[in-house]
């Protein structure tokens, strides 16, 4: 039987803020309130890069495992998990992109 060391839906899931408003409205003439409990944006880019550089050295990990021989580690589980680094770094590479072209768009607009 076969045992893979690697979840591959680890990072995906739905944000606890759209889970919140989902079917939630406003009534008209109440304007919402910031809470004191909001994630700061810092933190947010904390996880994030966080969780890249997890996602960067699971293959090392898993390949130093396969080496020793230990954790009865696959060479699927090591190609599976640097192919799950590229995608990670392929979208993070996309999603600066798509950042700093925003950035310069709204540089651009004249006041």
């Amino acid at each position: 039987m076969y045992n893979s060391q690697i979840q591959l839906n680890t990072g995906i899931s739905k944000s606890s803020f759209s889970q919140s408003i989902s079917g939630f409205q406003m009534p008209k003439g109440i304007q919402a309130v910031e809470s004191a409990d909001k994630p700061q944006f810092k933190d947010f880019l904390s996880e994030i890069s966080n969780n890249l550089n997890e996602q960067m050295n699971a293959p090392d990990k898993l390949l130093n495992d396969l080496v020793t021989g230990r954790n009865g580690v696959d060479v699927h589980d090591v190609m599976t998990a640097m192919s799950q680094a590229e995608l990670t770094i392929n979208i993070a590479t996309t999603a600066v992109t798509k950042v700093i072209q925003a950035y310069d768009k709204i540089s651009q607009i004249q006041v």
